[in-house]
């Protein structure tokens, strides 16, 4: 009996290429289950996750990565998954565990009360570990040095010292003005000349005057790697961080290509700072908040010089993309509405008139110019996908289980683009927020979430800290130009020819450049702004910065 129950369990003589064939298949797939197993969590390490909340279905192993690699069709996919899935639910990205808060409620009851445990950033090892040399603040986990730098960028960018910033906005947006008018067709890059020169002034004491010059493309240089290695599912690392370890050539060589981007980012940064301290030295600094920093001795607060470079570089980055895609996008919605340019022209005219131009004081005055504004950023947040945030502590929300080190998303394009309080999202309707009177940095912290205007700004310990300089910078260009300037589709025999309506690729909300037409209203308005321009270059006390 024995013996015909072993001839049955006899293992049939295969030939030992099938063996070896055998082998090379199951090996790799038994090393990819074990690596799944050691990365992430599942119902079987943690009885909890039962309770996670609900979301879409995802591939084995890497879960929804795939949905998050086409960076355009995030915007969508976040919308249609609030509406399938409710308010809050999970997507498995990678190895990690993400929670997309989909409604004002949410954002406020977690991010803002909860903010002890809801304000950390999930790891980067390429983004922040090489590329940034783990100094960039926009990717620091929440602990005592974000306390410090953060504090460092309060100090400079709160609503008190906005003000004082106002003469260096004033200045530039007169320049802009001047430009346009002499050189329309190059607005994009006038837009990014203007914002680039504002935040280079408030922080090293210098300007940029033309778009030609080397900082301006340097610094966009910048931009641009910052774009190329932090676009979520870009990069498998930072999807999967626990690879990190493992030899870099399977998986994109992340490690050179970071090393790479610091290797260009880091001198122009350093250059700055070291530029800045021999201007000291020789008592030729201008006033200025880098000037004032450096002078308070970092050190003592625990700040290395890369540190200190990459605190006030990090600014000057986000200073200047962010402002620059906004005034873009701006005259790329204007282009594609002129109804909207003929009413913020009705506006200006009713309340500035011809004979001078739009000045901080009518802002309180100009509700329709504010309601542009608060409009282009409900429908043109600053990124794709959303505000990162990351938990410290395992938590629970409505029945759900929140585990801790999850990436939690502020998913502004569900809340900013929610059909039930906004009517046709998807259209350009300055209106709606008409009766909207004050700033959006006034909004930030309503006792009832839904009477904020968008939340594209942020929320919790991790708000824009940059709030009050751009909205300044946003109200003074665009009632400037819609005082100064006609809007309009660029004709090509005859015939409009519609915008290019699409984002450069990558992780932020930066428009393609596009064609449009930009012409001065009248000769009196020429003659204004060239006499304008003409005083104030008189008195410019910054010099350029190369």
């Amino acid at each position: 009996m024995s013996s015909r129950i072993l001839s049955l369990l006899k293992l049939p003589q295969l030939p030992v290429w099938q063996w070896l064939v055998g082998i090379l298949i199951v090996l790799p797939l038994s090393l990819l289950i074990f690596f799944y197993l050691w990365t992430t969590p599942t119902i079987l390490t943690d009885s909890r996750r039962k309770k996670l909340p609900p979301g879409p279905s995802g591939l084995p192993f890497v879960g929804n990565i795939l949905d998050l690699i086409d960076n355009e069709s995030v915007p969508r996919k976040a919308v249609d998954w609030t509406k399938k899935y409710g308010h809050v639910f999970y997507t498995k990205i990678g190895g990690s565990d993400w929670i997309w808060l989909s409604s004002p409620k949410a954002v406020k009851d977690l991010m803002d009360k909860k903010s002890a445990i809801y304000s950390s950033r999930p790891p980067a090892p390429l983004a922040q570990d090489v590329a940034s040399g783990g100094r960039r603040q926009l990717f620091m986990a929440y602990g005592p040095r974000y306390r410090v730098v953060r504090k460092i960028a309060h100090s400079l960018l709160n609503i008190t010292m906005s003000t004082n910033y106002q003469p260096v906005q004033d200045l530039e947006s007169k320049q802009l003005l001047y430009d346009l008018l002499h050189d329309p067709v190059h607005f994009y890059d006038h837009n990014r000349r203007y914002s680039a020169s504002v935040i280079i002034s408030i922080t090293y004491g210098h300007r940029i005057a033309s778009w030609d010059s080397p900082l301006a493309r340097k610094i966009y240089a910048v931009v641009n790697n910052l774009q190329n290695f932090s676009s979520p599912g870009m990069w498998m690392v930072d999807s999967f961080p626990s690879v990190q370890n493992l030899p870099q050539i399977f998986f994109g060589n992340w490690r050179d290509f970071g090393r790479k981007c610091f290797e260009h980012d880091s001198p122009i940064y350093l250059g700055l700072w070291s530029d800045l301290k021999k201007e000291i030295e020789d008592g030729k600094a201008a006033q200025c908040f880098c000037k004032d920093f450096y002078e308070s001795d970092p050190e003592k607060l625990g700040l290395d010089t890369l540190q200190a470079a990459y605190q006030c570089g990090g600014l000057v980055e986000a200073g200047s993309e962010t402002t620059s895609a906004f005034l873009n996008t701006f005259l790329l919605f204007a282009t594609e509405n002129p109804e909207v340019v003929t009413k913020a022209q009705e506006e200006l005219d009713r309340v500035v008139g011809g004979d001078r131009y739009p000045s901080w004081e009518d802002e309180q005055n100009l509700p329709y110019i504010r309601a542009c504004i608060k409009e282009l950023l409900r429908m043109r947040p600053p990124n794709k996908v959303g505000i990162h945030h990351a938990t410290t502590e395992d938590d629970w929300y409505e029945g759900m289980f929140i585990p801790k080190n999850s990436v939690v998303i502020l998913n502004w394009w569900a809340i900013n683009y929610d059909s039930e309080r906004w009517e046709s999202p998807y259209e350009y309707k300055p209106e709606r927020f008409l009766g909207y009177d004050l700033p959006a940095a006034a909004y930030i912290n309503s006792a009832d979430p839904y009477e904020r205007d968008h939340v594209s700004y942020g929320a919790g310990r991790r708000v824009c800290p940059g709030v009050h300089i751009a909205e300044k910078s946003l109200f003074l260009n665009i009632s400037r130009i819609m005082w100064g300037f006609n809007v309009s589709k660029k004709k090509v025999d005859g015939k409009e020819v519609d915008p290019l309506n699409a984002m450069v690729p990558g992780w932020m909300c930066i428009p393609q450049p596009f064609e449009c037409d930009i012409t001065v209203r009248s000769e009196k308005h020429a003659k204004m702004i060239e006499s304008i321009w003409a005083k104030a270059s008189k008195d410019i006390k910054l010099d350029e910065k190369k």
